[in-house]
């Protein structure tokens, strides 16, 4: 959640603000749920400008209102992953506005199937790939092969590979600074296009615990510091999926495995923690049953039957059905 400070309302000064976490009202949730008298006499102010803040803030962190007609539109962007099974499994592909997360194991094939997505997403007119690559291993040559494997046109492929930005990010903080700064360079060209002719974005970040846990820490600053970096991460995502309908992949581990047969979620956990496991609309686990044959599981979404699964095979091509 958005922690209260300064740049949330102009009146939020640092005295404003310790003094309403020393009572436990940290986030702009707390805030608004927080009876306004009782505001009022924390922090000083006349209730008339407390109302008008959480007027403010609600309307500058609230839901974006949409009307049928958006709707539609977002629905007809569905974007398919261009893996049948995949997309027959999330009933037509990932939708625009929501963040999909990919867990499982190392070596699962999590990369292999971001590149496919990306590769089909950036070879639509009007598809935008930003790819986060906090591992420096992003593979140019293996990332064009998969079009060429496909049988792109030549021109289509060099457009696509124009519309893919690559950015490497050695720590959370270096990655949220890129995203604002990405968000910004994109902010003109998007609010002077109608609704309708807004391009397809899609933002792969690959992967979070290899930035996230970077740095050892002692148990409760590790606990804290994790927290606070992933309420930055969703404050960001959170604006791109609201403001741009982006649809945002993250790469995520497990913290415990048992065995490449179990993909019980009793037995295995997602790694970076509770506050993280909300975050995600969708969750997806990948696990290698043998050879390049890989089992993708529908571990969360509200959408779609949990535990539903399909079988793909990494090749040439990327990941397919």
């Amino acid at each position: 959640m958005v922690k209260l400070n300064a740049d949330v309302h102009p009146s939020l000064s640092e005295t404003i603000t310790e003094n309403l976490r020393r009572r436990n009202i940290v986030t702009i949730v707390d805030f608004i749920s927080t009876n306004p008298i009782k505001l009022t006499n924390i922090t000083g102010l006349l209730h008339t400008d407390v109302l008008q803040m959480k007027h403010y803030i609600l309307k500058k962190f609230g839901g974006v209102k949409k009307n049928a007609t958006q709707l539609l539109v977002i629905e007809r962007n569905v974007i398919p992953t261009s893996v049948t099974c995949l997309d027959e499994l999330l009933r037509g592909g990932l939708y625009p506005g929501q963040l999909c997360e990919l867990c499982g194991p190392r070596a699962s094939g999590k990369t292999q199937l971001c590149f496919t997505i990306a590769a089909n997403v950036a070879s639509r007119s009007g598809g935008i790939v930003w790819y986060f690559d906090t591992k420096k291993d992003f593979c140019r040559l293996r990332y064009e092969g998969i079009m060429r494997a496909r049988n792109f046109e030549p021109k289509i492929i060099k457009d696509a590979l124009r519309s893919t930005k690559i950015y490497q990010a050695r720590s959370s903080y270096e990655l949220v600074q890129v995203l604002r700064q990405s968000v910004t360079l994109c902010k003109q060209e998007q609010n002077e296009a109608s609704f309708e002719e807004r391009k397809i974005l899609l933002v792969i970040i690959d992967s979070l615990p290899a930035i996230i846990f970077k740095v050892p820490r002692n148990a409760q600053q590790s606990d804290n510091q994790t927290t606070y970096e992933l309420e930055d991460l969703a404050e960001v995502c959170r604006f791109l999926t609201m403001e741009y309908q982006a649809v945002i992949i993250t790469v995520n581990l497990l913290s415990q495995w048992n065995s490449s047969e179990q993909t019980n979620a009793a037995n295995i956990t997602p790694a970076l923690g509770k506050y993280w496991a909300n975050i995600p609309a969708t969750r997806l686990l990948i696990t290698r049953l043998h050879g390049e044959t890989r089992k993708i599981n529908v571990w969360k979404d509200l959408r779609l039957i949990e535990n539903s699964s399909c079988t793909v095979t990494i090749n040439d091509i990327g990941v397919t059905s």
